[in-house]
């Protein structure tokens, strides 16, 4: 169920369908969230997207005890999305790695031609970076998200992911 931003600080809209807030022990705040996500895609099943102000969207997932509240914060706009445990399909968590050039790709290849001299071959070493990103997928019986997080925070995902008790619906893809 997605809610839009009048519905988000309205208990009615949430509790009936998610119960209250996971009370994790030994934790002070009640509700228990993941790390912020940066929106890439939300579709419903057919590929529409959902009606969402998607530009440069965030999201955190809360535990709650029947479900998960996917809160989507634009700069200065939300949305939510409820999420019971009994829609959800599958949610897979992935780490991707690949390696980049910032210079453009004719630049970058004149320089590659000439990697063997030595001042060449080191500026075409000192422009190229690794980016890392941890992807989370997302299939709901209402909706698909692709979301991605920092590469780092992939360890404490999988902690987060796998103490929902929804091991079964959960993938991880080192």
């Amino acid at each position: 169920m997605l809610l839009k931003e009048s519905q988000l600080d309205n208990p009615d809209n949430i509790i009936p369908i998610l119960g209250k807030p996971y009370k994790e022990s030994g934790k002070i705040l009640t509700i228990t969230g993941s790390s912020i996500y940066f929106l890439k895609e939300c579709t419903d099943l057919k590929g529409n997207p959902l009606p969402l102000k998607r530009d440069q969207m965030k999201a955190i997932f809360q535990r709650y005890e029947k479900g998960l509240f996917l809160l989507l914060n634009g700069s200065n706009y939300r949305n939510g999305i409820l999420i019971s445990t009994n829609t959800l399909k599958k949610i897979m968590l992935s780490k991707h790695s690949e390696e980049r050039n910032s210079w453009n790709n004719l630049s970058f290849r004149i320089f590659s031609k000439f990697a063997d001299l030595p001042i060449l071959g080191w500026l075409t070493k000192l422009f190229r970076y690794k980016l890392r990103e941890t992807h989370l997928n997302i299939e709901t019986d209402f909706f698909k998200a692709k979301m991605i997080t920092s590469y780092s925070s992939f360890e404490s995902q999988v902690d987060y992911f796998n103490k929902l008790g929804i091991s079964d619906k959960v993938e991880i893809i080192n």
